[in-house]
Parts: structure tokens; C-alpha cells; sequence
């Protein structure tokens, strides 16, 4: 059965919040955010997550994750690309995030390059991703959307 990816709805926040906990990713930020996530399901059972925070036109995505009995499905692929085409049509026109595992993942499919993690501090300032201090030592990577 393929997953089907929409809209997380308001009463997956603690399923997502379990696969986050259960991938090791940090759950600050998440219900403020809630609006602007994905999940994937799969016969009724989420099986994945992305999301992002929006701070004018630049986007931070956060909380990708993947079942990890569905991990090298293409899924976390799928979730990417279902948020980034999501991001363009909100207006948003580059898009950021900090990953201590993911960089060969997100410049191999989607072409996001390594960047200064300081030009962003004034743009994410109010995120609470952002200023964890087990964020800190992560890689900021960024990708210009197309015009």
C-alpha cells in the first residue's frame, strides 16, 4: 500500500510529535507550526512528517521524518517535494534548514547548498527550532525557489 500524503490534521499532533521523538528529532516549534505541515499515511497510520515555519518569504523547513521501517522508500523524497511545491505557491522564495544527518539527501534530490547559519539568526529569530542549542552545531543548508 502507497502512502498517501495531505495535510496533517489537528488530531495527528501527538502522533507526529511520537515519530519525531522516536527519530530523534526536536519537537520545540511544532504545535505553533502545525498548520503548515504534511504527514503521510498509510492505511490510516501516519507514516511520516514534514513541515515548515514561515517567516516572510523565506521558509524554514523542520521535522522531516520517515517511518523508519519505510526509510529508502522515496517517501521522505515525496514529503520533500510535496512541501517545497507548497512553499512556491505561498510565495515563499528561499528555503532553509538545519540538518546534522540529511546533507547529502537534501543537495543530491532537491539541490540545496550549505550556507552560513548566520545571515538567517535575524530572519528565524522568533523560531523555536531555530535557537536550540542542540541545533546549534547543525549544517544550514538553503534553496532558491524558482521566480
Amino acid at each position: 500500500m502507497a502512502a498517501v500524503i495531505d495535510r496533517a490534521e489537528a488530531r495527528e499532533l501527538d502522533t507526529v510529535l511520537a515519530l519525531l521523538a522516536e527519530v530523534d528529532l526536536p519537537a520545540e516549534g511544532v504545535a505553533e507550526h502545525f498548520g503548515q505541515f504534511f504527514v503521510a499515511r498509510e492505511g490510516g497510520s501516519v507514516v511520516g512528517c514534514v513541515g515548515q515555519e514561515l517567516y516572510g518569504k523565506v521558509s524554514l523547513l523542520r521535522s522531516l521524518a520517515v517511518s523508519p521501517r519505510l526509510r529508502r522508500s522515496g517517501l521522505g523524497r515525496a514529503l520533500t517535494k510535496r512541501l517545497l511545491d507548497e512553499a512556491g505557491s505561498l510565495g515563499v522564495r528561499e528555503v532553509v534548514l538545519l540538518t546534522t544527518t540529511a546533507a547529502d539527501f537534501f543537495t543530491r534530490h532537491f539541490g540545496f547548498t550549505e550556507t552560513e547559519r548566520s545571515q538567517f539568526d535575524a530572519v528565524f529569530a522568533d523560531s523555536p527550532e531555530w535557537g536550540l542549542p542542540r541545533c546549534s552545531s547543525a549544517a544550514c543548508m538553503r534553496l532558491l525557489l524558482s521566480e
